[in-house]
């Protein structure tokens, strides 16, 4: 059974850690615009994924893309705990023995 934990991210509008993960986010985003929404899925290995979550939000008369949190996959406990670890991120403690 999958295990899935969501990461809120502390500055959503800044995208600079995604972009080194996701070569071509503006690409797969397209242009932001009222009420868009997208996900990027980025697969680190055959059962082991990091889901970001994009919103499109106006500023001023421009529309920009934020990513307000990420949804990790992964297909156990340990998995999960290897991508927390690869987000610098502790375990939860409801998770711990």
């Amino acid at each position: 059974m999958a295990m899935r934990y969501i990461i809120r991210r502390k500055n959503s509008s800044d995208l600079s850690e995604i972009r080194r993960e996701v070569s071509d986010l503006d690409s797969r985003l397209s242009k932001a615009g009222d009420g868009l929404k997208r996900t990027v899925e980025i697969n680190f290995s055959p059962v082991r994924a990091a889901i970001y979550q994009f919103s499109a939000k106006k500023e001023g008369t421009n529309w920009t893309w934020i990513c307000p949190c990420i949804e990790l996959v992964a297909e156990n406990e340990e998995g999960l705990f290897k991508l927390l670890e690869k987000f610098n991120l502790e375990k939860p403690s409801h998770l711990l023995d």
